[in-house]
């Protein structure tokens, strides 16, 4: 969300012990004010960003873990240990995409879920795809109603294939 600030118009209100930024909505950040040349980041700010950049993941990685608190640890731990720091870096910026668009009070729930039953962490986070209604027989024009579709299944294809292939 902070991120989305770059460019823009902010209030920035500087106390003795906080730095204040306060957006145009009237939301607003607070860091610890820091000596000349100290910094204060907060990688959390920075979800975006990171979702599409995994070697920034790597690059900040111990800071960002210790910004985002568990289950996070454990996770990127999981995912290192299953795939490399390479892969692990690119599966965890999907984590964290995901992160920023469903929001932590969905996200790190299911990611706890998922370290309980070993379930994988990506499906863990994928939406439940809702069910589709079934229409009323009066919804479907007249002509169209006495039609009856047949639904495939993978081995119709694979045979059809076999046949091209032959």
């Amino acid at each position: 969300m902070w991120t989305r600030w770059a460019g823009l118009d902010l209030v920035v209100r500087v106390g003795a012990s906080t730095v204040t930024i306060v957006g145009r909505d009237g939301t607003h950040v607070e860091h610890p004010r820091k000596r000349f040349g100290e910094r204060s980041i907060d990688y959390r700010h920075y979800l975006v960003e990171l979702a599409r950049k995994p070697q920034a993941v790597r690059q900040v990685l111990p800071d960002l873990l210790r910004d985002l608190g568990a289950p996070f640890p454990a996770i990127w731990d999981q995912l290192h240990a299953a795939h490399g720091p390479r892969e692990a870096a690119r599966l965890f910026a999907k984590v964290l995409g995901q992160l920023d668009t469903q929001g932590a009070a969905v996200i790190i729930p299911a990611l706890i879920a998922a370290l309980a039953t070993g379930t994988p962490l990506l499906l863990a986070l994928t939406p439940a795809r809702r069910s589709i209604d079934r229409l009323e027989p009066d919804a479907v024009p007249a002509p169209l109603r006495a039609i009856d579709i047949g639904s495939g299944c993978a081995a119709d294809y694979d045979a059809w294939l076999s046949e091209v292939a032959g």
